[in-house]
């Protein structure tokens, strides 16, 4: 039986992505050269944790409620990927409900 995500899809695709982005600068550039000061760069990278930790904790949730096949491997890659295999989870989530237990 299919049961609905905590939160609707097109709120969770921008929060996977914000989440991405806000980490993705954090590690792949160094704030202070572009400009920007300490403080924002430290929010920025607080805003991404909390992102990636919404959008993680709302998929594993999805995927325990549902008993999709899996479910331990998709928390493994949830947990370790921050949420981004979450959007590759969301696009296919009608076929992997299909096949659930």
């Amino acid at each position: 039986m299919k049961k609905e995500l905590l939160v609707p899809k097109n709120i969770l695709y921008p929060l996977i992505a914000l989440g991405f982005l806000f980490n993705f600068f954090r590690v792949s550039f160094d704030r202070t050269s572009l400009g920007i000061p300490l403080s924002v760069g430290d929010f920025l990278v607080y805003a991404g944790l909390v992102a990636s930790f919404i959008s993680t904790i709302i998929l594993i949730v999805d995927v325990f409620k549902n008993n999709v096949n899996g479910k331990y491997l998709w928390t493994f890659a949830f947990l370790i990927s921050g949420g981004l295999i979450g959007f590759f989870y969301l696009r296919c989530r009608d076929y992997y409900l299909k096949s659930a237990k």
